[in-house]
């Protein structure tokens, strides 16, 4: 979506107002029978569209026009932390030691896979790697937001409400953006905004509807967890496309698998 052969396309301003845009508009027929529920819950609403959404959209896109995906990625595996330090000071959540356990063992298991992942090193370190640190520390406070004042909405209802807050602005910044000239002007740019199309409907639309149903069935730490499993997702795809994995890799998959086991731990007992 930013670049095309290592050219830049898409600004990231651009980028990130055009998936909360998209992402807005594929939620939309959601909308319907629901609208009731914006006035009742319009604070909460306002709090996980902004912090869970609108300000973690922008902050990634443009971390990822100046840092390394995979630097990116080791830090958004900081969220499970940043929920359980935000639940624990602002929102009063209970957390056993096991919980700390689990959260230390997929953070070490996660950094791992990214450092193993490279065969120059850990990526490299820039003042744009705070962005998506800041955009984990939005995600936490999203996650205790949802589970503390949106419990009994239908996650269908706080995913559609929650992008209502952020799409109708989106899609004026984006139309002010210069991405209508960018469309008309470079080759490339129906391209890259397909493949934002595709974010937006997979990894903003669709995910997020799947985030505050496992939100509504578990703990916002237990469910914030899962962010660990995306380095394993990846190194998944990237079999299918015909990389190799190590011994390595496969113990810190293992060791990320345990640490989401221990932090679902005290939900079994």
């Amino acid at each position: 979506g930013l670049f095309h052969d290592g050219e830049p396309v898409l600004t990231s301003w651009q980028m990130a107002t055009a998936r909360l845009s998209i992402a807005w508009l594929a939620l939309c027929p959601l909308l319907i029978g629901h609208l009731g529920l914006f006035r009742k819950h319009w604070l909460p609403l306002l709090g996980t569209g902004v912090l869970g959404n609108g300000l973690p959209a922008l902050l990634f896109a443009t971390a990822q026009s100046r840092i390394d995906s995979a630097l990116s990625g080791m830090l958004n595996g900081l969220t499970p932390l940043m929920t359980l330090l935000i639940g624990v000071t602002l929102f009063r959540t209970r957390v056993r030691g096991i919980h700390a356990i689990g959260i230390l063992l997929g953070l070490v298991g996660a950094v791992g896979l990214i450092a193993y992942s490279r065969t120059d090193g850990m990526p490299s370190w820039s003042a744009y790697a705070i962005m998506p640190i800041l955009g984990a520390v939005c995600y936490g406070f999203s996650g205790n937001i949802v589970k503390r004042y949106l419990y009994g909405l239908p996650p269908k209802a706080i995913s559609a409400l929650a992008l209502t807050w952020v799409g109708p602005i989106s899609i004026g910044l984006a139309l002010t953006s210069g991405l209508p000239e960018t469309l008309r002007t470079d080759p490339h740019a129906w391209s890259a905004l397909g493949y934002v199309a595709l974010l937006a409907v997979m990894s903003s639309a669709l995910a997020l509807v799947l985030w505050n149903v496992l939100l509504q069935r578990t703990s916002a730490l237990r469910a914030s967890s899962v962010t660990y499993l995306m380095p394993v997702v990846a190194i998944g795809w990237g079999l299918l496309d015909g990389e190799r994995i190590g011994i390595e890799q496969l113990g810190m998959i293992a060791l990320v698998l345990v640490g989401v086991y221990v932090v679902s731990l005290p939900d079994r007992i």
